[in-house]
């Protein structure tokens, strides 16, 4: 139950960041915001690696539907965000809203340069490859940048929405 109340939420992000930009847009500064929901899942130290895996998964495969990206890039992408996080949680566990930020500012640069990658050897057109690099680089650091600004925030409702729904199976198995 908590999974897809992370998934809804997740999806929620998305649905309300279409919105937003179809009445303002943020093309240098497009946020991946659910970006910082699998990098908070990978430093959860409660959030067992197959869980994580598979709300990575739907999460991005729910991002290409929505980008119009081919199916798969960004689900590869989140997937594989998510499991380097895991990874650097065991050596780091960022704590508090700064370093959230900062490893979500890291890995949100990553994964900009993961799908520049994926796009560039898997794609049929080599359009990607005739970008202008300064302009690409602005892009994604922009969009680093806004999300790590939401990364803070976006932990904190996963944690909030994560640890109520515990609480309240634990609370039932307590009356029990």
């Amino acid at each position: 139950m908590r999974s897809v109340a992370i998934v809804l939420f997740g999806f929620g992000l998305l649905a309300t960041h279409a919105a937003v930009a179809t009445l303002a847009p943020m093309h240098t500064f497009a946020p991946n915001l659910v970006l910082p929901i699998a990098i908070c899942l990978g430093v959860s130290a409660d959030v067992h690696v197959v869980r994580g895996a598979v709300i990575s998964f739907v999460l991005g495969y729910a991002l290409d539907a929505f980008c119009g990206n081919p199916m798969g890039l960004q689900t590869f992408v989140l997937v594989a965000s998510f499991m380097l996080a895991r990874g650097v949680a065991f050596r780091l566990l960022p704590q508090g809203a700064f370093m959230s930020a900062v490893l979500t500012f890291a890995m949100a640069l990553l994964s900009g340069f993961g799908v520049l990658a994926l796009r560039a050897i898997f794609e049929q057109q080599r359009e990607i490859l005739s970008y202008e690099p300064l302009r690409t680089a602005s892009i994604l650091l922009g969009s680093a940048l806004t999300t790590a600004l939401f990364a803070p925030a976006i932990f904190a409702a996963v944690r909030r929405v994560d640890g109520r729904l515990l609480q309240k199976t634990d609370e039932r198995a307590t009356m029990a």
